[in-house]
């Protein structure tokens, strides 16, 4: 599949579509800059969705621990799908800082066996 640059008037379909599809995952999300560098905005945290208001020109971002990533007047969206689905995500905003969000499934631990020393 590889990645694809998203029209501006997908914006608002695809983040309700995510919304409902990647709610769960885990997220990496990374800042780049040639003013600031590289810069971590956010480590294995769940993501519970994804919003864009064309109004005022904002995409948000909702993670886990009421953390919001709000990008302003963002200029461009690229999706990365695989196989398994959507693998990462890259907004440029107007600054041409690029927030890259990459999308993992959650670590599944096993249950503690509760029949032993019975």
């Amino acid at each position: 599949m590889g990645i694809r640059r998203l029209e501006r008037r997908e914006w608002r379909g695809f983040c309700i579509y995510a919304s409902r599809v990647l709610i769960g995952k885990h997220v990496e999300m990374q800042v780049l800059s040639l003013q600031f560098g590289s810069q971590v905005g956010a480590r294995r945290v769940p993501l519970f969705g994804m919003a864009y208001d064309p109004a005022s020109d904002v995409l948000e971002l909702l993670f886990g621990d009421e953390l919001d990533h709000l990008i302003r007047a963002p200029r461009e969206l690229y999706v990365d799908e695989g196989s398994l689905g959507i693998v990462s995500l890259q907004i440029v905003d107007s600054d041409g800082i690029r927030q890259i969000v990459t999308l993992h499934d959650p670590l599944l631990l096993a249950s503690p066996d509760n029949s032993r020393g019975r």
